[in-house]
Order: C-alpha cells, then sequence, then structure tokens
C-alpha cells in the first residue's frame, strides 16, 4: 500500500510525508512521545512499519522537524515583532496576537512543541534549549524597555512578570478551541489587555 496524496481544507495537498507528521503530532499529542510507536505511526496512515522509513528516518527526527518548526516559528514572529520597533506595550500585544494565530492553526502540534522537547536527545535538546531562550529574551527585553520607558511599573520584577505572561500564553493550547465563539485576535486582545494590566505603571 503506498500513500497518495490527499487535499488539505485549503485545497493544498498533502503528501506522505504530510500525512505521516500530522499523524505523529497526533498521536504524540494523545499518548505522549514514548507511548508512540513507529508501528502506531504506520498503522495510523495505513502503511506497513518498513514503509515508513522510506519518507522519515526516525521517530526522534519526526519529533525534532516538529519541535524545532514549531519553536522556529515562534521566533520568527518576535523577531517580526522586533524589527517594528514598537512601544513596550504594543509590542507585547502585538506578539500575544502572533502566538494565538500560531497556537490556533494546531493546538495539538503546539502542546507537542511545549512540553515534549525533554524527549529530545544531544545535542539537539540543547539548541531547542538556546531557541526557546530566544524567544523569553524577547519578552525580558521589551519588559525591561517598557519600565525604562515608565509605561511598566518601576517595581515590576522583570522575571516574574516575564515567566507569568508566557505562563499564561503556554497554557493557551490547553483550552483554545476552533469552534468558540471569540477568534484567535479577539482571545489575544483579551488576554493582552488583562496581562499588560498588570504591568502598567501605578500611579
Amino acid at each position: 500500500m503506498t500513500l497518495e496524496p490527499i487535499p488539505s481544507p485549503t485545497g493544498r495537498r498533502s503528501g506522505p510525508r504530510d500525512l505521516i507528521f500530522d499523524a505523529a503530532t497526533r498521536l504524540f499529542g494523545e499518548r505522549g512521545y514514548t507511548g508512540t510507536t513507529m508501528r502506531d505511526i504506520a498503522r495510523a496512515v495505513g502503511i506497513l512499519p518498513g514503509s515508513l522509513y522510506a519518507h522519515i528516518e526516525s521517530k526522534d527526527a519526526v519529533l525534532l522537524e516538529i519541535i524545532e518548526g514549531g519553536v522556529d516559528r515562534f521566533n520568527a514572529a518576535a523577531d517580526r515583532v522586533d524589527r517594528q520597533r514598537l512601544p513596550a506595550g504594543e509590542a507585547l500585544h502585538a506578539v500575544i496576537r502572533e502566538h494565538l494565530r500560531i497556537v490556533a492553526e494546531n493546538p495539538q502540534r503546539t502542546l507537542v512543541v511545549f512540553h515534549q522537547w525533554r524527549y529530545l536527545e544531544e545535542p539537539h535538546r540543547s539548541r531547542l534549549r538556546t531557541k526557546r531562550r530566544h524567544y523569553e529574551e524577547f519578552f525580558t527585553h521589551t519588559v525591561r524597555a517598557g519600565v525604562v520607558d515608565e509605561d511598566f511599573d518601576a517595581g515590576l520584577d522583570v522575571k516574574v512578570a516575564v515567566l507569568g505572561v508566557l505562563g499564561a500564553l503556554n497554557w493557551t493550547p490547553e483550552w483554545y478551541s476552533p469552534d468558540g465563539p471569540a477568534t484567535p485576535d479577539q482571545i489575544a486582545d483579551s488576554l493582552a489587555a488583562a496581562l499588560l494590566t498588570g504591568l502598567r505603571r501605578r500611579s
């Protein structure tokens, strides 16, 4: 049996690797990386386990590509916002919108990106840890700039504030539903309003 390309909802045709990665992402999300075997992935796409190796190197390689691709997308979004040189509050609001848009595209994939990078082996884990820090550094730099510009409270504990904001954002794929009444941008705007209120300068 061979994997036949099928049309996606957007009209793009998914090739064999796309089907394999979609199945692996779903299974990693449902069962965890350690609870998913190559046989499980093969069964999900309807081929023999040995046939997977014509399209992918290993289960580890699939996990790495899913996670690194996801982290790179978040970093690219933060870099785009950073290049705009917006005031701190506007920059955070903009990156929160970008974050929710990425989450909304595939919440299950985002959960794998956030939680299963620990299963990567070295040197991949260290590289991903560095990339994750790059995203966190955008928030640290932006909050510090907001304090210096007196947009944010002078007594703000920047590390705690950043971890609080990231914690709220990283929780969104746990509860986001595409069937909900609000769009990703509307959710992002509500979340940004709540988070930024806690950072603003007190009179």
